[in-house]
């Protein structure tokens, strides 16, 4: 039985990614990206962390390159480089050093995937009349909507970094919002994390967690999907009557 249920799940996953064609390999790589770079660098944390506290003026731009190209391209978690920023730097600055590392590798993330991506993942939806719709339904509207919209999703633990560069690669939004957006969404955790890191001898991924803004992050998942309900709604409406 127990088998069963696990081959339906791992059988209904697969025809989702299929569904999103091209995007499907993408959208699992920046899933399970991240936690296999996590496994790496709790393999080889003790190997280099003393090296890069001692590296002295060059620690600041190593960091930021590497947290920029890491974790655009879904090769580490976010929360390794803010654990790092303040194991390194300290909580203000480290906070600064992470929030600017992290806000780089967005852009890169999200330019790249626009780029490259955007016009097949529209493609794609144009053989889903309801994805599609519901897709333009959320592609509208004032620019201070999509901040907040992007705000909340950040801030929910329930999609990856990397995974809402590529969903939100695929809309209209520019990239001053996108930034903005992101900035305020994943600004207290990555001072949450800093802060834990500030008081770490060791690079330990298992510190991150922070109950007080699992509860937050909780709260924004629930209105990110009673925000979603509602577009999707309204768009299947509106598609129904045309």
């Amino acid at each position: 039985m127990e088998k069963s249920d696990g081959r339906c799940i791992v059988y209904g996953v697969r025809d989702r990614l299929k569904q999103l064609g091209v995007l499907g390999p993408v959208v699992l790589f920046t899933g399970l990206g991240p936690l296999i770079g996590a496994f790496v660098l709790a393999g080889t944390g003790p190997l280099w962390v003393d090296e890069f506290r001692e590296m002295g003026g060059a620690q600041v731009p190593v960091f930021l390159a590497l947290t920029a190209v890491l974790a655009a391209y879904s090769l580490i978690p976010t929360h390794a480089s803010s654990l790092l920023g303040g194991m390194a730097f300290g909580v203000g600055l480290g906070s600064a050093m992470a929030a600017l590392g992290i806000l780089m590798a967005a852009t890169l993330g999200f330019t790249t995937l626009r780029l490259l991506l955007r016009n097949k993942a529209l493609h794609a939806l144009s053989h889903h009349p309801r994805a599609e719709a519901i897709h333009r339904e959320l592609d509208q509207g004032h620019y201070l909507r999509s901040i907040m919209l992007l705000a909340l999703i950040r801030l929910s633990p329930a999609l990856p970094f990397a995974t809402t560069n590529l969903l939100m690669s695929t809309t209209g939004i520019r990239l001053f919002p996108f930034l903005i957006g992101s900035l305020i969404g994943m600004a207290p955790r990555v001072i949450a994390v800093v802060w834990i890191g500030s008081s770490l001898s060791e690079l330990d991924l298992t510190q991150a967690a922070d109950r007080r803004l699992l509860g937050l992050g909780i709260l924004a998942t629930v209105v990110v999907l009673w925000v979603f309900r509602k577009v999707s709604k309204r768009a299947l409406t509106r598609l129904e009557s045309e």
